[in-house]
Parts: C-alpha cells; structure tokens; sequence
C-alpha cells in the first residue's frame, strides 16, 4: 500500500510536469503570437498614419495651389502690363528716379 501510495505520487509528480511543461511551452506560444499580432498591428498603424500624413500634405498642397493661383495671374498681368508700357513712359519713370537719386545724394 505504501508502495502504491507512491507511485500514485510519483505518477502525480511527472502528471504535474507535463503540466507544467505544457504550459510554460503554451505561454511562450502565446507571447510570441501576440508580439506578431502587435508588430502587425503597429505596421498597419503607421502605413495609415503615412497614408492620412500624405493625404493631407496633398490637401493643403492643393489648396495652396488654388490660393496661390489668382495672385500669379494679378503678377502675370502686371508684368504685362509694364512690358506694353511705351518707352516714352519708361524713360519718364527712369527719369523721374535719377532725379531723386541726385536731388537727394547730389548735395553730399
């Protein structure tokens, strides 16, 4: 009876080993799926946070583009403008700046 009392313990010893071994062997199976399943996870969040980062880049390109657009075309039309100018109305302007230039520096 003693005999039998331990083997039963003995049998309830590797039992338990196996148990243990199984579950230590489960608990390393379930770390590394999470730390997969977490890699995954941070890979998708960042391709979306580049993907909503030049989403909005684009946007504000964009926007930027139509904003800038009519005060290009207000300089194309001034620099039009002063290219159809007669060249009677250059030489006054240039004269005009001459002027000035001596009035204030002519006296020094």
């Amino acid at each position: 009876m003693a005999l039998e009392a331990i083997n039963e313990i003995k049998e309830a010893e590797k039992k338990a080993e196996a148990i243990i071994t199984e579950a230590k062997q489960n608990a390393k199976e379930i770390v590394s799926n999470a730390t997969k399943e977490a890699e995954v996870e941070y890979d998708q969040i960042i391709n979306n946070a580049k993907i909503k980062a030049n989403d909005l880049l684009n946007a504000a390109l964009e926007e930027g583009n139509s904003n800038s657009e009519p005060i290009l075309k207000m300089g194309e039309k001034d620099i039009e403008a002063i290219r159809n100018m007669s060249q009677e109305v250059k030489d006054n302007a240039i004269n005009i700046v001459v002027e000035r230039i001596v009035k204030i520096h002519g006296n020094s």
